[in-house]
């Protein structure tokens, strides 16, 4: 059915590519915008999409956010040794009120606008801290020391020494990527205009360095991919020497990613820091797929087949190969569904699509193309090398069997020791030259304030007002004295600070230390007094949950990770009636990184054992099955390896390597093992088997090799670590799957017992040798196939003897090749009763009787295959069906061979 499908589109080429034309004149409308000259394609830089889809730590975050303030911010810097002076600070308000005004902004914490409370003998007056300007340097250097001497301002909205500001900004949360990017954009250009000359301003946080990734992201679409394109159609023209041979694979596979991208833009997607590598991922994958098939076009056409013969006789030899491996290289994209992260989903999700895509252009759009495309017989240079290279390597193989094996696991135990060094996290600062604006300012606010990385702790009861209690209020001093012990953490603010100030400005006699207030009537005065919308950032309206702000200089994920769990431990020791918890953007993505450790371990699990039982179901045994995998898990040791030798962290963009590369080198091993047990078996010889497949896939494997690699490699031109990471570790990982695949796999596989009696009865006696053994008729070609594997064979010499008359005997033989005479005794010597030729049936008699009845010799070389009456027992008990048809032939063959003695009588 397949074989006629695939054969009717070779037929009818012209109506594939109108078909094909007409999808690409809708996909390339949907992707492209013709009219502005631009891609449809957005980037999304949004730390959403990288978070875990639920979880305990999501709804803690999700609460946290929706009751107080959000933590991903903004932050605008000012830094001077004139800060506070008239001029400047009228600057800082202008810059200020001016961002205020802008809708996309949800609030602002600036000096500026900072609550300040002023006690006087006979009112209070809460107003904004530069609510009226300074006029001299003296009023504005008395507004520096109140900044100073404020517990909610210093680290934060003021700098220690003073010579620097910061402005925080919360953004509306449904602002997207492209927005947000133009609002920052005009936020910079107003903190610039406003801060003038002498005064060193900049803005930076998370979200800076999320949208210049975002940005970098999009020019490697732009500019990192097409070079990547290039450098696979540069390689693999060098290495098959036909231009068309090439171009086709090229052009087939740009027109699978772009439907996959068009499928991508339609269900609402945009490019992130992972689905930026899903293109390249899919072009590779596919332009392996195409390659295969012209590959053995031009080997069955350089052979003298026709061209459309040619064309077929490749799609019957590649189709199964390339069904399985798209198969299993979809499964291993898809078994990244399991992950609780969408983004990795997605990517995932939309890989398995381009993979069928892939697929599905080979087998339709190639053969289309190899039917119009001009081809010459020849064998390049190259390909001759490998050919010509490929018994030689078979050899070597097989003579060094056991010192590859050794070797392999050799590496394989090296690889599993170096893991436990590998370490999992993220650093997005890492990701930029170390000379970087982004890193510089980064630096400059951990210096200067308390950090730039913001964490939130959750202190919540079930007792209403609890946090107006001075016991209460003591825990939560005790523990922000704690927390700006730890090295990590700049600076704390809490509801403390707040109360703090409050009591210090109606009662300016205390000291600090004695300045939280010492009863909850005292506590409810104080606020009554003096607090405004500003505690909102602290407390909840009922103060049964509090949020303490906290400024860590810790970037990369597991610095974080390492300090949430202390501050988590210190929290256990609150109260019993106060509970806490360490919530915030930044704490569940680096939380996100035990995630993809998990999603790691359950997608390549569940990957490899789909794989197993595919290869265990393509050769018919288990065990076969198990060792056709090892070949596919050394290279993922070896990149796991690497990754624990190297130092390179395993994060969202290389812990995608594993399963690309599992994808890929699968493809590699099917088309080996594929090859291997058709040859193999069509042959009856193993060894020659492996040379058979070496020779076949050795020069598509290694040019898809050579130009996957270059193409992964063209990454390395990318502004972007964790592109270079990715491109550098995909590559290697390859070339160790392409060695693996020509050294190991032959190894292994010259080791299994493929070539069963079944197959050596095909080589003798044809495609169906159950039709030409009479023993056999009426049976199934399956039926046939069980009831010969419970036989054995044995050869014998011309003149050598089969049975002797009057011996012992409870077997049966077929004869698979040869002639064999028939004699019996006589006193004037042995007589000839008959010759038998292949697949007649002799010895029947003793089967039942136990002894033999005549002497049987061999005339010519003869192979024989013997059934003893043990083997027919089993065969009776386990295949009852089989048994009836071959104990009926049998009875057959004893009552002609008697008719036949009694009308010579």
């Amino acid at each position: 059915m397949i074989s006629k499908i695939l054969d009717s589109l070779v037929d009818h080429p012209y109506v594939v590519l109108f078909v094909a034309l007409l999808i690409g004149i809708f996909a390339a409308g949907e992707t492209f915008d013709l009219d502005n000259r631009k891609i449809n394609i957005s980037v999304d830089s949004s730390i959403e999409n990288l978070l875990p889809a639920d979880g305990p730590e999501l709804k803690i975050y999700a609460e946290t956010r929706e009751k107080f303030v959000g933590d991903d911010v903004l932050i605008v810097v000012w830094l001077s040794d004139e800060l506070f002076s008239p001029e400047r600070l009228g600057a800082l308000k202008r810059l200020t009120r001016r961002l205020k005004k802008m809708p996309e902004i949800a609030a602002i914490d600036s000096l500026a606008s900072a609550t300040y409370v002023r006690a006087e003998d006979e009112f209070t007056e809460v107003s904004p801290f530069l609510d009226t300007l300074p006029k001299t340097q003296q009023e504005a250097l008395s507004l520096k020391e109140d900044a100073l001497g404020n517990p909610l301002y210093v680290g934060t909205l003021v700098s220690q020494d003073g010579r620097g500001t910061m402005i925080a900004i919360h953004f509306d949360p449904d602002l997207n990527t492209a927005e947000l990017g133009a609002i920052v954009d005009e936020i910079a250009l107003a903190s610039k205009e406003e801060a003038g000359d002498g005064v060193q301003e900049f803005v930076t946080g998370p979200i800076v360095a999320r949208l210049e990734t975002g940005r970098t992201l999009f020019n490697d679409v732009g500019l990192v991919f097409p070079l990547a394109v290039l450098a696979t159609f540069l390689v693999s023209l060098i290495g098959l020497r036909s231009l068309p041979g090439v171009l086709l694979p090229l052009l087939i596979n740009g027109f699978s990613l772009l439907v996959t991208m068009t499928i991508f833009i339609r269900c609402g997607y945009a490019l992130n820091f992972v689905t930026v590598i899903m293109p390249p991922v899919v072009f590779v994958v596919g332009f392996a797929y195409a390659v295969h098939v012209v590959s053995d076009f031009e080997r069955a056409f350089s052979s003298g087949l026709a061209r459309v013969e040619a064309i077929k006789h490749s799609l019957k030899d590649v189709f199964m190969p390339l069904t399985l491996t798209a198969f299993t290289t979809a499964i291993g994209f898809l078994s990244l569904m399991m992950s609780n992260i969408e983004t990795i989903k997605v990517f995932g999700a939309f890989c398995a699509i381009g993979t069928v895509l892939s697929w599905l252009c080979a087998v339709t759009l190639v053969p289309a193309g190899l039917y119009l495309l001009p081809a010459r017989k020849s064998s390049d240079a190259s390909g001759g090398f490998l050919l010509s290279l490929a018994p030689k390597l078979a050899k070597f193989d097989l003579d060094n069997r056991k010192a590859i094996l050794s070797a392999g696991f050799i590496v394989a135990v090296v690889s599993v020791l170096f893991t436990r060094q590998i370490n999992v996290g993220t650093d997005y600062l890492h990701n930029f030259p170390t000379g970087s604006d982004i890193r510089r300012n980064f630096a400059e606010v951990g210096k200067t304030f308390s950090g730039a990385v913001p964490l939130q702790v959750l202190i919540e009861s079930d007792v209403p007002n609890v946090f107006k209690n001075p016991e209460a209020l003591r825990a939560l001093d005790s523990l922000q004295v704690w927390l700006k012990q730890q090295p990590e953490i700049g600076g704390a603010v809490s509801f403390v600070d707040y109360m703090r100030m409050l009591h210090l400005t109606f009662v300016p006699d205390i000291s600090p230390a004695d300045a939280i207030p010492g009863s909850y009537n005292l506590s409810d005065q104080l606020l009554s007094l003096g607090a405004d919308d500003d505690v909102d950032r602290f407390s909840d309206v009922r103060y049964k949950s509090t949020l303490m702000h906290v400024q860590s200089t810790a970037v990369s994920s597991n610095d974080l990770i390492a300090l949430v769990e202390r501050i988590e431990e210190r929290l256990k020791q609150l109260p019993e009636h106060l509970r806490g918890k360490v919530t915030g953007s930044s704490v569940l993505l680096a939380q996100t990184m035990d995630e993809i450790t998990r999603g790691q371990i359950v997608s390549l699990s569940g990957a490899l054992l789909l794989i197993y039982l595919i290869l265990s179901i393509l050769f018919g045994s288990l065990r076969v099955g198990a060792v056709a995998l090892i070949p596919n898990l050394l290279p993922i040791a070896v990149f796991f390896g690497i990754l624990g030798a190297t130092g390179i962290a395993l994060n969202l963009a290389t812990s995608l390597v594993a399963t690309v590369a599992l994808g890929i080198a699968v493809d590699d091993s099917i088309h080996y093992f594929s090859r291997f047990n058709t040859e193999s078996r069509r042959l009856a010889n193993e060894e020659l088997g492996v040379e058979r497949a070496i020779s076949a896939i050795i020069r598509p494997v290694t040019f898809t090799t050579a130009a996957l690699c270059a193409g992964f490699l063209a990454l390395m031109v990318s502004d972007l670590q964790s592109q270079v990471e990715f491109g550098i570790l995909a590559a290697c990982t390859l070339f160790v799957a392409w060695l693996v695949d020509l050294t190991l796999s032959p190894a292994l596989s010259s080791g299994l017992r493929f070539v069963t009696l079944w197959e050596v009865l095909t080589l003798d006696l044809g495609e169906e040798p159950h039709k030409k053994i009479g023993l056999f008729h009426g049976l199934t070609h399956r039926q046939a196939r069980i009831a010969a594997l419970f036989g054995r064979i044995e050869p014998y010499e011309p003149g050598g003897r089969i049975m002797s008359f009057g011996e012992q005997g409870h077997e049966i033989c077929i004869l698979i090749e040869g002639v064999v005479v028939v004699k019996v005794s006589r006193p004037e010597g042995d007589r000839v009763i008959r010759a038998l030729h292949p697949g007649e049936v002799f010895g029947e008699v003793a089967l039942f009787t136990g002894k033999r009845t005549a002497n049987i010799d061999a005339m010519t070389d003869v192979r024989v295959l013997w059934l003893n009456q043990e083997s027919l027992q089993r065969i009776q008990s386990r295949y009852p069906a089989i048994a009836a048809q071959l104990f009926w032939n049998l009875t057959g063959t004893v009552s002609h061979r008697l008719a036949d003695i009694t009308s010579r009588v």
